[in-house]
């Protein structure tokens, strides 16, 4: 008897496409030699090509190892050639609660490449095995079920809704494991002190009113400042806006400042732990904006809107670094946001 599953493919009317967010049409999967192969660069460049290694060695233990059926594993590891060997075998869910729970298992390739300030991922060679405690499953490979030319429609603008299943939980899949692997190295950088030079933002919004001629405050004459450091340096008051809109006030001397990491224009605040309400905001947010204000001045001066890309608890030693200001007796929430528009 043909699975369930199977027979689906046949009865389902191909005219009821899903919607689905720009990242997961055209080009989403990448198709090399024949094969479907997810690459992604991570810039680095505090990091040795050993340190790199050693750091994505120690993740990729951590992460794939045999647990009862499963044989996800480390394969092999070359220091000298920087190469890392992994073999993935884990689910993916596409719904899960108490009335059922609909997976497939999920075997990939993964090579990771170490070099001097950068490392390569490499993922490929996948397949699933779907429904597998139905009479045995079916199984797929990605090649015959999430490509372009098998899971978009002809204009390539909606996902077929059987194959987008598939399609979108290996796409969300190789983005956990990069983020995954950034947030690795972004701790390691952070452990070793070797956080990427300050750098000139390249996105940051300033409010037009401030670009003004001088002003009058008790008859002495003020030049306001338009420059960002300028205003960042003079400001009497900064403020974060996460969640739904939810802003509190917060220490000029939480701001850590510019920098770069991974290859991205980002921003450091560096937050006292006990101060719950602001950490509670910042850990459920993936977007927030820091604004600084000048004296006498209700608007913001500049604000930086961010996408946090990393969260980490360092100790007052370690605060010390970006920030004098931090109490080495305290332990702080760094996080670390993409400068975005």
């Amino acid at each position: 008897m043909k699975n369930i599953v199977t027979l689906l493919l046949f009865i389902l009317p191909f005219t009821l496409f899903a919607q689905t967010e720009k990242n997961y049409l055209e080009g989403a999967v990448p198709v090399v030699d024949g094969k479907v192969t997810f690459s992604t660069e991570i810039n680095v460049a505090s990091l040795t090509q050993e340190q790199i290694h050693e750091t994505l060695l120690e993740w990729a233990k951590n992460r794939y190892k045999p647990t009862g059926k499963h044989s996800a594993r480390v394969l092999y590891s070359n220091q000298e050639e920087g190469t890392i060997a992994i073999a993935g075998d884990e689910y993916i869910v596409f719904t899960s609660n108490s009335l059922s729970l609909d997976r497939a298992r999920t075997y990939y390739q993964m090579l990771l490449t170490s070099e001097k300030g950068k490392c390569t991922i490499n993922i490929s060679r996948i397949r699933y095995h779907y429904d597998e405690a139905r009479n045995g499953g079916v199984k797929y490979v990605a090649e015959d079920w999430i490509t372009d030319e098998v899971a978009l429609n002809k204009t390539k603008t909606k996902i077929y809704p059987i194959m987008g299943k598939f399609r979108r939980k290996t796409i969300d899949l190789k983005d956990d494991i990069t983020k995954d692997i950034q947030a690795t190295l972004g701790n390691k950088m952070i452990a070793l002190g070797v956080a990427a030079p300050p750098v000139t933002p390249v996105v940051a919004e300033v409010k037009p009113a401030m670009a003004q001629a001088p002003v009058q405050t008790n008859n002495q004459e003020v030049t306001v400042p338009t420059n960002e450091e300028d205003i960042i340096k003079q400001a009497v008051r900064m403020t974060i806006m996460a969640g739904n809109d939810e802003q509190f006030e917060i220490n000029k001397e939480c701001w850590g400042g510019y920098g770069e990491l991974f290859g991205k224009k980002v921003t450091f605040c560096i937050i006292d732990t006990q101060k719950t309400m602001g950490n509670m905001l910042m850990s459920q947010s993936e977007n927030y904006k820091i604004s600084f204000y000048l004296t006498n001045n209700n608007e913001p001066s500049l604000i930086i809107n961010c996408k946090k890309l990393m969260q980490q608890t360092i100790q007052g030693e370690e605060a010390q670094k970006m920030s004098p200001n931090c109490q080495k007796e305290k332990s702080y929430n760094l996080y670390v946001g993409e400068i975005v528009k």
